[in-house]
């Protein structure tokens, strides 16, 4: 039987906390919930705005709020490989965070892929959703 050594504990336990204390914030689970939902786990803003209904400028606000908290990455597709029309900027949950929702069984992938496949979607949307991704390392 392994155990985390007591200094892991106590840094998991100050992630986790710190993320707690981000998401305290409705919109800003909302967003994560968008994001580990989505089919790629990388939405564009113009997919969270339709999928949060908020106004892009609030979504921004709280999305720099996910990333200083360690809980959101963008994720880019670099110059050049960009397609004119297309969204070249998506958002990610970072590995941290995916770490401890699964250790504290939140943000499922699962349950919120569930909820986000019943979405009626309209064209702009599904065809947001189609556009290419950047690779995930």
């Amino acid at each position: 039987m392994s155990h985390t050594p007591p200094a892991a504990e106590g840094q998991d336990a100050q992630q986790f906390f710190a993320i707690a204390e981000t998401l305290a914030e409705e919109s800003r689970r909302d967003i994560v919930a968008d994001i580990v939902a989505h089919p790629e786990g990388l939405p564009s803003m113009k997919e969270l705005e339709f999928t949060t209904g908020l106004h892009r400028t609030t979504i921004h606000q709280h999305l720099e709020a996910l990333i200083d908290g360690g809980i959101v990455e963008p994720v880019e597709i670099p110059p050049g490989q960009q397609t004119k029309g297309q969204p070249s900027k998506f958002y990610a949950i970072t590995d941290t965070a995916r770490q401890i929702f699964n250790r504290n069984n939140v943000f499922t992938k699962d349950h919120w892929k569930g909820v986000y496949d019943r979405v009626d979607k309209p064209e702009e949307i599904q065809e947001a959703e189609a556009a290419p991704r950047p690779d995930q390392d």
